[in-house]
């Protein structure tokens, strides 16, 4: 899985970023016939397997990830991914045409699809991985550190540990 601190350092440094939401994530990845009997589950009905990746299969992140990033080999800098969520950037605005351009004719190649509604396009700063990004800063979202400043005193072992994963990832 990639860094995150490392995929935000190279957007807060673009001029120009638009960010990709691939549409229904796992489940646009087919499943190999021999590994579908790992994905059956029982109901009272009977058997089932899953045709494509499930959530929650211990590798089904990685696979995913490594279908991603194949999709972006080749693209340098220009485009970067964190699972689903596909950000290309650039420092002009005629080279982010060509990035976005060449992006797209990878997705479209590999029969995958974007969620329209969650894209940004062309823009200065981005919401990624709940960070503002773009122009040479990185800002985590006000509304997390909000949440964070609010949280009630935790009184159990499990109430800390939630509140620790939660602030933990924008230490």
């Amino acid at each position: 899985m990639p860094r995150t601190d490392e995929l935000l350092e190279k957007l807060g440094q673009a001029q120009f970023i638009s960010t990709l939401d691939l549409t229904k994530g796992y489940w646009q990845v087919p499943q190999d016939e021999s590994t579908k009997e790992r994905s059956a589950f029982t109901t009272h009905v009977g058997l089932y397997e899953f045709n494509v990746l499930p959530f929650g299969l211990r590798n089904a992140s990685a696979t995913f990830q490594k279908l991603v990033d194949s999709l972006l080999v080749g693209l340098g800098d220009s485009a970067v991914a964190y699972l689903d969520d596909v950000a290309i950037l650039s420092d002009s605005w005629a080279e982010h045409l060509e990035h976005l351009q060449k992006v797209f004719e990878r997705i479209r190649e590999a029969g995958l699809t974007v969620k329209a509604k969650k894209c940004q396009i062309g823009r200065h700063r981005v919401t990624y991985l709940g960070y503002q990004v773009g122009q040479g800063t990185i800002n985590p979202l006000q509304a997390k550190v909000d949440a964070i400043q609010k949280w009630p005193v935790p009184k159990s072992k499990k109430q800390v540990q939630s509140f620790l994963g939660f602030a933990g990832y924008y230490r």
